[in-house]
């Protein structure tokens, strides 16, 4: 592993080439500047590096990561930085590389519904893109800040308001392009042999060796990406739901009738405006709050839509489920319709900090997953906030455990990542995986892998990546 370089000629040296490369406005050694892409909210570490660049190109790309070849210096690649897992953040220093830049939107094709953008593009601007010339097709959107970067959603494999049907934005992407960690340019999918991007359809498949790998294996600089026909009218219906079993019994049957945009469970936390200083639940207040989003062109189509959700929870109730109706203030339910949805259930704590460990894990497995949360958040103190959705029909449940923090408080800091390992071990022992894991948690998930795999993942960083510049910290065999 190459390591941090220090000050000196070298430096000066470096600075200097990548001026020529991207121009003096561009590039920075400032204290300023390093210490702002230091770090994130997580409870990582923080890590300075040495420079910060914006390439405006891939050919610039390419020739920032020809030079730290040759000079042996670390390059971290960065987005829109809200990953909130030490990600982006840049360990063993060298370069960190910010793509905001790189944003063009290159072509929207709506006969076979696909769009190539660039890596920088934000889900707010391809959002904006499209109401505003392309009004009957959207994008996969996470519930995110519109800033978050649609390309970093999909190589986390993040999820959206379609994916209920659909599956994760990795598994929407018709093809790449990415800048090896040698300077090659590689294109994936027919985009590789054709002047086309509507498809990955029929050559060997290259785009999962650098999705899942958060920069280690190359940095992606295109995407094309699946669009959807937009429906013309979205509704959503309320439930409350006392017990958590009740729940997870309940969304498997609606993800299974195909009636449902979306499902979106939250625990009883995600409701009181005095979430995180609330120990225990007030008495007559139901565990779980449960939001299905329903669309369709017609008003007659979204009524026989809510008919048929109305009939599963009738049936579901005479198999003996506790299901309350539920009618919430009119501005929750603007909000649970607005994409992506403006609802504050990451707020901070004074001081800062917040960490949210999501985890994939079979949805049958949703109900022990919850109340082990509960216990391990208590453990170490926490006020819980879990949130729940089903997706790909139901063949897969993402739970997510979320926690603001005192990132100033070296003890609260400690006791964050000790309760985020016990998760992460607690959804490998459901026979899950935990979605984005930082690099400390990428350890825990190593550590119960099978060693054909990591033997095999050590192969391709060393093929691709001989230098070992790419992303350091990340998925260390």
């Amino acid at each position: 592993m190459v390591g941090r370089m220090g000050e000196g000629e070298k430096h000066d040296r470096i600075l200097r080439e990548l001026e020529k490369i991207v121009g003096k406005g561009y590039v920075s050694d400032g204290m300023e500047e390093r210490y702002y892409y230091s770090s994130d909210p997580s409870a990582e570490p923080p890590s300075l590096p040495e420079f910060v660049v914006m390439p405006g190109s891939v050919e610039e790309v390419q020739e920032i990561v020809r030079l730290a070849n040759r000079e042996r210096v670390p390059i971290t690649p960065r987005l829109g930085g809200l990953t909130l897992s030490g990600l982006a953040i840049p360990f063993g220093g060298g370069i960190l590389m910010d793509l905001k830049r790189m944003n063009r939107i290159l072509e929207v094709n709506e006969e076979s519904m696909y769009a190539v953008i660039e890596c920088g593009v934000t889900t707010g601007e391809l959002k904006t893109y499209l109401e505003e010339n392309h009004p009957d097709l959207w994008a996969c959107i996470p519930h995110a800040p519109p800033s978050v970067s649609v390309v970093a959603n999909i190589l986390i494999h993040g999820g959206g308001q379609v994916s209920l049907r659909y599956g994760l934005n990795s598994d929407m992407v018709t093809g790449m392009e990415v800048v090896l960690p040698t300077g090659e340019l590689l294109r994936t999918g027919v985009c590789a042999v054709a002047n086309s991007w509507f498809s990955k359809y029929c050559l060997p498949d290259f785009t999962g060796l650098f999705i899942g790998w958060f920069g280690a294996t190359g940095i992606v600089t295109k995407a094309g990406i699946h669009l959807w026909p937009k429906p013309k009218i979205r509704d959503v219906v309320f439930y409350r739901i006392p017990e958590v079993e009740d729940m997870v019994k309940l969304i498997m049957k609606i993800a299974r009738s195909d009636v449902a945009d979306d499902i979106y469970a939250n625990s009883w936390t995600g409701t009181s405006l005095k979430r995180y200083y609330t120990p225990e639940k007030p008495e007559g207040m139901p565990e779980i709050y449960l939001d299905v989003l329903i669309s369709g062109d017609t008003e007659d189509e979204i009524e026989f839509k809510k008919r048929v959700v109305e009939r599963i929870v009738k049936e579901a109730r005479g198999e003996g489920l506790e299901i309350e109706d539920y009618s919430p203030r009119e501005d929750l339910k603007v909000a649970m319709l607005m994409i992506p949805q403006p609802l504050p259930f990451m707020d901070m704590r004074l001081g800062g900090g917040a960490e949210y460990l999501g985890c994939y894990i079979p949805i049958e497995k949703t109900a022990e997953a919850y109340w082990e949360g509960v216990k391990i958040a208590k453990k170490y103190g926490f006020q819980y906030l879990h949130l729940i959705r089903p997706f790909k029909n139901g063949h897969l449940a993402a739970i997510m455990y979320v926690f603001p923090f005192i990132q100033k408080n070296p003890e609260e800091v400690g006791r964050v990542r000790e309760m985020l390992v016990e998760l992460c071990r607690l959804a490998l022992r459901l026979g899950g995986i935990p979605w984005k894991p930082s690099p400390t948690l990428q350890k825990v998930v190593l550590e119960n892998a099978d060693p054909s795999f990591k033997s095999f993942m050590k192969q391709i960083k060393e093929l691709l990546d001989p230098n070992g510049i790419m992303a350091p910290e990340k998925w260390v065999v």
